[in-house]
C-alpha cells in the first residue's frame, strides 16, 4: 500500500473518529480499533476524556493534514502515524493517528491530541 493511500485512510477514520468525539460516541470511536487493543478501554474512560477534551478544547471545527511520520512495527505491524492539526473552539491541538493494515483491512492503532 502507498504512503498517499494510507494518509487517505487516516483522514477518513480521523474524521470519523472526530465526529466521535464531539458526539460522545464510544461505537464510532472504536469501530477501526481490534477488539485486542481495546480490552483496557471502556465505554466510562472514553466518556470521561471526552469531557475533558470538551473542556480544554471545545469542539472540533477542523483540521488539516501537517505531516506523516516515519513508519514503526508494533506486534510485527507496520504503523503508519500522520500528524494533523485540529482547530477547535478554544485552541488548536495536534492529533496524532496511527493506521496498519491486516488481511486487506484497515485498522487503527493510535488516536492521540495534544
Amino acid at each position: 500500500m502507498s504512503e498517499s493511500n494510507a494518509i487517505e485512510i487516516s483522514e477518513k477514520y480521523l474524521q470519523e473518529m472526530l465526529e466521535a468525539d464531539d458526539t460522545a460516541n464510544f461505537s464510532l470511536y472504536t469501530k477501526r480499533y481490534e477488539e485486542k487493543y481495546l480490552k483496557n478501554f471502556t465505554p466510562e474512560q472514553f466518556h470521561s476524556d471526552i469531557k475533558g477534551m470538551h473542556e480544554r478544547n471545545g469542539m472540533n471545527k477542523g483540521y488539516e493534514f501537517l505531516s506523516s511520520l516515519r513508519k514503526f512495527s508494533h506486534d510485527g505491524l507496520d504503523i503508519h502515524r500522520t500528524v494533523w492539526k485540529g482547530v477547535y473552539e478554544k485552541r488548536d491541538a495536534v492529533i496524532e493517528l496511527g493506521v496498519y493494515e491486516k488481511d486487506e483491512e484497515w485498522y487503527v492503532i493510535l488516536s492521540a491530541v495534544y
